[in-house]
């Protein structure tokens, strides 16, 4: 068996072992990113986020204030000691949103909630719409969502990565005034 390196982990996924990244949970959660799945270039990295797209919006993340900007690639340290972490809704890696069917997301939406309610965390930053959808029943709009989930987190979804700058600043905007706000 060779050995993990980084974030990587072999979990039992829907009956069958998968080779993914491990939730990375901050002692005090502020904050968790939670993403659809990993890509499988970012597990082989054993490091969330290592695409280009995945890397852009992390940086966003790291300008508005959530955490500093690493010196290299990997988030994770840096989000840590600003109490943030990362999870996915599912844990099976593939290559974008079209390869996850509907049971994973049904599957992995239950443990998804219970994870982030049970450890008190109250600001939910959505790379994509996916997350939104699984916890609050809607896919909303880009910024902070007006709904809470069900033991009353906030609920933040980025901009698309390809949105137009001046949207992205708004919606960046957005977060980093509640990062501000202490709330």
């Amino acid at each position: 068996m060779t050995e993990l390196i980084g974030y990587q982990a072999r979990e039992e996924w829907m009956g069958r072992e998968v080779l993914t990244l491990a939730d990375v949970w901050p002692d005090e959660p502020r904050a968790m990113i939670v993403g659809l799945n990993p890509a499988p270039s970012s597990v082989e990295a054993g490091h969330y986020y290592q695409g280009q797209v995945g890397q852009g919006q992390l940086r966003k993340l790291a300008a508005a204030g959530l955490f500093r900007t690493p010196a290299g690639r990997y988030f994770e340290d840096a989000a840590l000691a600003a109490g943030v972490g990362f999870t996915d809704i599912v844990k099976r890696p593939s290559r974008g949103e079209g390869d996850v069917v509907a049971d994973e997301i049904c599957f992995g939406s239950a443990q998804l909630a219970d994870n982030l309610q049970s450890r008190g965390v109250q600001l939910i930053v959505c790379v994509f719409r996916h997350p939104v959808k699984v916890l609050l029943g809607t896919e909303g709009v880009p910024g902070m969502q007006a709904k809470r989930t069900s033991w009353g987190a906030r609920v933040f979804r980025m901009p698309g990565p390809f949105d137009r700058r001046e949207n992205v600043e708004r919606v960046m905007s957005e977060l980093s005034a509640h990062l501000d706000s202490g709330e």
